[in-house]
């Protein structure tokens, strides 16, 4: 009975000297925004490290860049929308950080367009893990979606002031209306940032009928400058 009792202990104690890891994108939601004119704009890899880590292990990953070169869903390219050197890098955390956040910066670098308006959109996917597995990653994300916003009012085409539209009825299963302003084109996103639905005509009018059942972004671009906002489609 002692050598059982004795083995549960040394049981015990190997466990709790085990590290709690958590290693990744530092964001709950799978996809993170920047504007196009902030030159700062970074994302966050973040490791989380127990206090009972006697391991002195280090944890890395391969940070890798996915474009519009091999995924023609996204439309950002990098070196022209953003810039991420190399476009694949290990990114490692040194042994002996614990208990407490570690963080490094990833710069996005992105280029400033005062003409385009609307969201560009890319991947950043991590692999090749070492000291920790996939189910140490940050709220389970191997990859998150990054959204370079080009809507700000900086950018020429400012942004209309919600009271000064309305989009109707939101919910919808059909027609959306714009009212307050003359529309001349509407693009439809998804959350990830993709155009799901585009219309080039002008109207105020457009219907959602095809899509799927969620939440989407509506961009449209009026005489008084850019309506955004977002729709659910019953």
């Amino acid at each position: 009975m002692k050598k059982i009792y004795l083995s549960l202990i040394c049981t015990l104690l190997f466990v709790g000297a085990k590290a709690q890891i958590s290693y990744g994108f530092d964001y709950k939601e799978n996809y993170q925004s920047f504007s196009n004119k902030d030159a700062n704009s970074s994302v966050i890899i973040a490791l989380y490290n127990s206090k009972q880590d006697s391991t002195l292990q280090a944890y890395s990953a391969i940070l890798s860049v996915e474009d519009k070169s091999s995924d023609l869903s996204l439309n950002a390219v990098n070196g022209v929308h953003f810039s991420i050197t190399p476009a694949q890098q290990k990114v490692e955390f040194a042994p002996g950080q614990i208990g407490f956040r570690n963080e490094k910066l990833i710069k996005i670098n992105p280029v400033a367009d005062n003409v385009f308006w609307g969201q560009r959109a890319f991947r950043l996917n991590l692999t090749v893990y070492e000291g920790f597995t996939a189910s140490n990653l940050a709220f389970g994300h191997q990859f998150i979606t990054i959204i370079i916003d080009y809507n700000g009012s900086q950018i020429g085409v400012p942004r209309v002031d919600k009271s000064n539209f309305t989009i109707y009825p939101n919910p919808s299963s059909g027609n959306i209306f714009i009212s307050g302003v003359n529309i001349s084109n509407i693009q439809v996103l998804d959350l990830m940032g993709k155009v799901v639905l585009t219309q080039n005509t002008p109207s105020n009018e457009i219907n959602i009928e095809s899509l799927p059942a969620g939440m989407y972004m509506i961009n449209a671009l009026s005489d008084k400058g850019l309506v955004v906002q977002k729709i659910i489609k019953q």
